[in-house]
């Protein structure tokens, strides 16, 4: 890693492009941060019950598949 600090330590401008790179993470944090305290209730239920009715799914075929 010291080679690549030293490489990088002598471009103009390259503090531009960790300011840049910070930005856009802080800013896709709080979009996440923000969708899913607005996301509505009816749809969390839903994606939670619907990881077991895909085992549910998942188990009857298996014991079709038996048969």
């Amino acid at each position: 890693m010291k080679f690549v600090g030293e490489v990088l330590g002598n471009v103009n401008g390259i503090q531009y492009y960790y300011i840049v790179g910070l930005i856009i993470f802080i800013s896709l944090m709080i979009v996440i941060l923000y969708r899913t305290i607005k996301m509505p209730k009816k749809e969390i239920i839903d994606i939670k019950t619907s990881i077991f009715e895909k085992d549910e799914l998942v188990q009857q075929d298996s014991l079709n598949k038996a048969e």
